[in-house]
């Protein structure tokens, strides 16, 4: 999907993937990095479905899933 260029120009731009990166990692939800079009720099967005989730999100979740299992006596 494309970025409309108002969207664009409300989000936040990063000029690196890592710089990115790094703030999704402190989002208390799901954030994966991606390269904007128009600006050529970097944007955040909550879509996720169907896309490769950066690797601290695929930890955070293999942990709430071992956390529910240890909680769950069953």
């Amino acid at each position: 999907m494309r970025t409309r260029i108002g969207i664009c120009r409300r989000k936040a731009r990063y000029a690196t993937g890592e710089a990115a990166l790094e703030v999704a990692a402190k989002a208390p939800f799901p954030l994966r990095p991606y390269r904007c079009a128009l600006c050529r720099q970097y944007h955040l967005t909550s879509r996720t479905k169907g896309m490769r989730l950066p690797r601290f999100e695929i930890e955070r979740r293999r942990e709430k899933g071992q956390a529910r299992e240890s909680r769950d006596p069953s």
